[in-house]
């Protein structure tokens, strides 16, 4: 398989087409080997413009959906980042681009073996928390207020309202809500003086990183 090829028809075909149009962002996309974070039995699905779905229940979201989420992210040298489902690390690759301070947390084990193999192979540089999706989303999570920006890779059925009450003011939260108010929307939330705004960024293909509702077990 051509990757360079590859790349190119994405970055021309899935993202240029479909309004990703941060130039900085593109230069790095058009760059970097993402082929190469991907393990051996999934490098031929690294630019495929699906959900790749795991056997342990994660995924790896379409590089469009990505990359919206960065764009929409807008990552500069001086941010803090946390970011939510890191996978392979498609994502925390061009992150790393724009700024050093990166925190991870992911809880595939087969993906933080990849994550961590790439780190090794100094393909881009991050911190994994020791935390896990899970438990992040349970309230369990870390102190997130010195974090200017949280990127969640996944959909979420409810808007991350603990998250958001939780971070620091001035805060971005970039996440996609699939609920019955929003049919798999890319939304950021920005936090200012204690209040906090919504912006509806664009639709998106994912699946769910993380359910707030819980279906009650029936009883007999």
């Amino acid at each position: 398989m051509n990757f360079e090829e590859a790349r190119n028809n994405m970055v021309l075909n899935q993202l240029r087409a479909n309004r990703i149009s941060n130039a900085s962002l593109i230069e790095k996309i058009e760059l970097f080997p993402r082929e190469s974070l991907f393990p051996n039995n999934f490098k031929h699905l690294s630019y495929s413009d699906s959900i790749i779905h795991l056997n342990d229940g994660r995924f790896v979201l379409p590089p469009l959906t990505s990359f919206h989420l960065v764009q929409a992210l807008n990552p500069s040298y001086h941010n803090n980042i946390l970011e939510i489902g890191s996978g392979f690390g498609t994502t925390t690759s061009i992150l790393n681009q724009f700024t050093n301070n990166i925190d991870c947390i992911e809880s595939s084990e087969e993906m933080i073996k990849s994550f961590n193999d790439s780190m090794k192979s100094e393909l881009f540089s991050a911190k994994l928390l020791k935390s896990s999706i899970e438990n992040f989303f349970a309230n369990k999570n870390p102190n997130i207020s010195k974090y200017q920006k949280i990127l969640i890779n996944g959909s979420l059925d409810d808007e991350p309202h603990q998250i958001i009450s939780k971070s620091d003011d001035n805060a971005q939260i970039i996440c996609i809500i699939d609920n019955q108010e929003f049919k798999h929307k890319i939304i950021k939330y920005q936090k200012v003086n204690g209040n906090c705004n919504r912006f509806i960024i664009d639709e998106a293909s994912s699946s769910l990183i993380y359910k707030f509702h819980k279906k009650e077990q029936f009883v007999f």
